[in-house]
């Protein structure tokens, strides 16, 4: 039996989120004055396992207070949040025929405004518009969404500025139509259809680009391997192990940044 629904108007955010393994988050905020639709930003401060510790955080209006946290750099970052769980809070209940549609935008920090949201002018160059992660009913009052971050164009592009990334969720409550109208695009995701598809092309590029850099590394300009023979026009001769050569050295790096080859600006 469904709880009290909430008041149309009330400012008050009906629902949460949990990052995994953080704590329950709530602290969504009124985004106009319909008390229909509410954003909650998280900063995220450090980008790389390859930056200063010290300089390590993920701050947001509502904090996680873990103190290994900041001693964990790769769980400073949007690519580390592989999944994120919305849900109704207890004995509440959405208005009649209506859905709560959550969505997210990235945006590159300032470093010197680390309080701004997306929205404000300190901000520059956010992601091209919002994207849909999911959607809850009165009849599915909870889900885990998969974020897709850690394989996301757009959003490895903006954390490869150095300067962190600022994550902006925003939910809008909207007629229960919206939602099946927008139903396909939930369905492709859940099934991994078109957009899991785009981002398992991109990673294998990356993949490819990564291995053709490093058997690039041993042609020196003369169609032969510096210190070996020299081939024909057109050709290079690389050593009989450099296949096994380039994947120690992919296990070694992304031990280290599991990321890494994402960050390449050469696509």
């Amino acid at each position: 039996m469904s709880g009290p629904a909430a008041p149309p108007n009330s400012g008050a955010p009906p629902f949460g989120i949990i990052f995994p393994g953080k704590p329950v988050v709530t602290e969504f905020t009124p985004a106009d004055a319909s008390g229909t639709k509410f954003t909650l930003t998280i900063p995220f401060t450090c980008i790389s396992s390859s930056s200063d510790s010290s300089h390590s955080s993920m701050s947001s209006t509502a904090s996680f207070p873990d103190p290994t946290f900041n001693n964990k750099p790769d769980e400073n970052s949007p690519s580390s949040v592989t999944d994120i769980v919305f849900f109704l809070l207890p004995n509440i209940s959405l208005p009649p025929n209506k859905a709560a549609m959550i969505y997210w935008q990235a945006s590159p920090l300032n470093p010197s405004t680390t309080n701004a949201t997306p929205m404000s002018p300190q901000v520059i160059n956010p992601s091209p518009g919002f994207e849909l992660l999911g959607a809850l009913t009165n009849q599915k009052t909870s889900a885990v969404f998969s974020t897709g971050w850690a394989t996301h164009e757009n959003l490895l592009a903006l954390a490869s500025n150095g300067q962190g990334i600022s994550i902006t969720l925003g939910v809008s409550i909207e007629p229960i139509e919206t939602l099946q109208n927008l139903q396909h695009i939930l369905s492709e995701k859940e099934r991994g259809g078109v957009g899991q598809t785009q981002d398992r092309k991109h990673v294998a590029q990356k993949i490819a680009t990564d291995l053709f850099n490093y058997l690039q590394s041993f042609d020196d300009g003369s169609g032969g391997m510096s210190g070996g023979s020299v081939g024909t026009t057109g050709s290079m001769v690389v050593p009989n192990n450099v296949f096994d050569r380039w994947y120690k050295r992919f296990e070694g790096k992304i031990a280290r940044d599991p990321n890494f080859f994402m960050k390449s600006n050469i696509d």
